[in-house]
């Protein structure tokens, strides 16, 4: 049996004042889901405070400086060796002008609902079925009742947002 290493990965789930969602587009060029969509964000560095590494990896990614507010969930993603589990956190720009790292080739701001219209990051595609997709679950019913408080806190957390605006 391999054994498997876990890494720590922060994402931003960053909103504008009309409730879009940040997404940005994976250069093809990338070791890890070329040309697919995700949040921005990334590793956590050795003994680096995981907000204090999202805040970071937003900024060396877009150049946007950003706040942060609440964690809406989490995902994995399984790669050869490790598993990365990604934290999501809601966050709004404080400052700046997005511009784009050579990480990325393109941005979206787009609906949650529409997401899925999108080719999505592995891990983005699992946290945003909220888990249904699992093939190495022990099934529909077990991985729905583990992940059933991650999608009511997602959900009241997008509702929350669009209450706000």
């Amino acid at each position: 049996m391999i054994e498997y290493v876990f890494g720590l990965a922060v994402r931003a789930m960053i909103t504008d004042s009309d409730g879009k969602i940040l997404i940005l587009k994976r250069s093809v060029d990338s070791k890890t889901n070329p040309g697919k969509w995700e949040f921005p964000g990334g590793k956590v560095d050795q003994g680096e405070p995981f907000d204090k590494a999202l805040i970071r990896e937003v900024f060396e990614e877009t150049q946007l400086n950003i706040s942060l507010e609440n964690v809406i969930g989490a995902s994995q993603q399984n790669l050869p060796l490790i598993r990365a589990v990604h934290i999501i956190i809601s966050g709004k720009i404080v400052d700046g002008e997005l511009n784009l790292s050579s990480e990325h080739e393109g941005y979206a701001w787009e609906y949650l609902e529409n997401l899925s219209d999108y080719e999505l990051a592995d891990w983005l595609e699992y946290f945003i079925s909220g888990g249904r997709e699992n093939e190495q679950s022990g099934g529909k019913e077990e991985t729905e009742s583990i992940l059933n408080p991650w999608i009511k806190t997602i959900s009241s957390s997008v509702d929350r947002l669009r209450r706000i605006k």
